[in-house]
């Protein structure tokens, strides 16, 4: 079997070079948020009412009575976060930075109260253009444009929400701008046979192919973007037969 492996190496000589004079500045932050949550009804939610999606519908028992029409309450404190920022050597004119962010929130709801990854990636600058290697926001989660609602759930389920492993390229002119990217998934997976899993997309041998168009100002932001996911659900019939049909 032969394994084809791709490897992105970076300014490598040149931080052989910067090893001895340049020091990398490590900026480590956060905070500790505590949520006190009360809901009039029973909600569907995850992480124990913390992400909360919508209301529970009514639902009558023989006498009448609503049974989600029961109140909740809860503490929590998962959203408590740590942060790390690394400025490294601008080399060539390329500007290097990286940034690390992890939350107690889990993976799960099962693994609620666990240290989870948001956020992992390596920028190159280049001035008008960037060129970005990690796990970030999927490019429907329009960072500059989102719900700043009192809920975590920031507008779920209407606004995307996901953070993809990718390799994203983005380009700036004036107040135009666009961007493209091939993402896998970790946290947030596709389902299937197996359940909600990566390995559909990963048995398809492609990435998530994304792009978008911007037009952004100060006070004014336009876009347009799309994009292609192959995912393979069996790589095997239920008869035994290999199969490599995707969709």
């Amino acid at each position: 079997m032969r394994k084809f492996l791709i490897v992105l190496t970076v300014l490598l000589a040149a931080n052989v070079v910067w090893a001895e004079t340049y020091k990398p500045a490590i900026d480590i932050h956060g905070f500790v948020k505590t949520d006190i949550i009360y809901d009039t009804r029973q909600t569907v939610s995850v992480r124990e009412g913390h992400f909360e999606l919508f209301p529970q519908d009514e639902s009558l028992d023989p006498n009448g009575d609503d049974i989600n029409a029961k109140p909740q309450f809860n503490i929590l404190s998962i959203q408590t976060r740590l942060k790390g920022k690394i400025a490294g050597p601008e080399v060539f004119g390329i500007k290097t930075s990286g940034y690390i962010e992890g939350a107690f929130f889990g993976t799960t709801n099962n693994g609620i109260n666990q240290f989870r990854l948001r956020h992992a990636f390596v920028d190159l600058d280049f001035g008008n253009s960037k060129l970005r290697v990690g796990q970030y926001w999927h490019p429907f989660f329009v960072v500059d444009c989102f719900p700043a609602t009192v809920n975590f759930n920031t507008g779920v389920p209407f606004q995307p929400f996901s953070r993809n492993p990718q390799i994203r390229f983005s380009q700036k002119f004036g107040v135009f701008e666009w961007f493209a990217a091939a993402l896998s998934q970790r946290d947030f997976q596709s389902s299937g046979p197996a359940g909600a899993s990566s390995i559909y997309v990963r048995n398809s041998g492609l990435p998530e192919f994304d792009a978008q168009f911007r037009i952004k100002s100060e006070n004014f932001l336009f876009g347009l973007g799309g994009g292609y996911k192959f995912l393979t659900p069996r790589i095997k019939t239920d008869l035994g037969y290999a199969t490599d049909k995707s969709i």
